[in-house]
């Protein structure tokens, strides 16, 4: 097997209290002066940090206000969120360590800003199973994520794999159109709110109900 995995994060291998987030959310908008009640209208699946926070901030957004929010944002994360306010996703850890014993490179591919993404991991006691990764404070556009996260493999170890080298594992129909634009296998969780028939009609290579499988799916390719 020559796979490098990317696995996005949230709805994936973990999922954050929902009422923790909206709270600590709503707060950061408080202090900015910002009406928190966006927070309950707008679509979170699969989008990046860039991209979401611009819709909250909305249409007085500009680049002081929204690195003060996401300054903010990151400060209150790291000081509160713990173990108890995240759920790692049932068999996350087997497929990290399958991945490891194989020798299979892992990274990420998260709509989650760089410093989120690692305070989640952290939280969830598996922030060290990554080396690199595609992030949305790196590009707003879902899409170019898995390009970056291969930019920082290449960076990292010193060569150029193909694309198709590359699975992208997520629960969202972004995750599998981001790997299609890169070239990469799209792996479909059911982790997350998309049901099978959900992903499938978006036509990753497989629909998953367990990371589990991603082991055979490896084995045969």
């Amino acid at each position: 097997m020559n796979s490098i995995l990317l696995y996005d994060i949230d709805g994936t291998l973990l999922n954050v209290n929902r009422k923790f987030m909206a709270a600590l959310l709503q707060e950061v908008l408080d202090e900015n002066g910002l009406d928190p009640s966006t927070i309950y209208s707008i679509n979170y699946a699969g989008r990046t940090d860039s991209a979401i926070f611009s819709e909250l901030i909305g249409p007085e957004v500009n680049d002081e206000l929204f690195d003060s929010v996401k300054k903010g944002y990151l400060y209150l994360l790291e000081e509160r969120l713990n173990q108890d306010h995240v759920d790692v996703i049932s068999d996350a850890v087997n497929s990290l360590m399958f991945a490891e014993k194989e020798g299979l490179p892992a990274g990420l591919c998260t709509g989650n800003f760089r410093e989120a993404a690692k305070i989640k991991l952290k939280a969830a006691g598996i922030d060290s199973k990554f080396e690199f990764g595609g992030f949305g404070c790196l590009h707003v556009d879902r899409n170019e994520l898995p390009g970056l996260a291969h930019h920082e493999f290449v960076k990292i170890n010193g060569r150029e794999p193909v694309p198709s080298d590359y699975v992208v594992i997520g629960d969202t129909p972004n995750d599998i159109r981001c790997a299609r634009h890169f070239g990469a296998r799209a792996i479909a969780v059911t982790t997350g709110h998309f049901s099978h028939d959900q992903l499938k009609m978006h036509q990753p290579d497989a629909v998953m109900d367990s990371l589990l499988e991603l082991e055979n799916y490896l084995r045969m390719i």
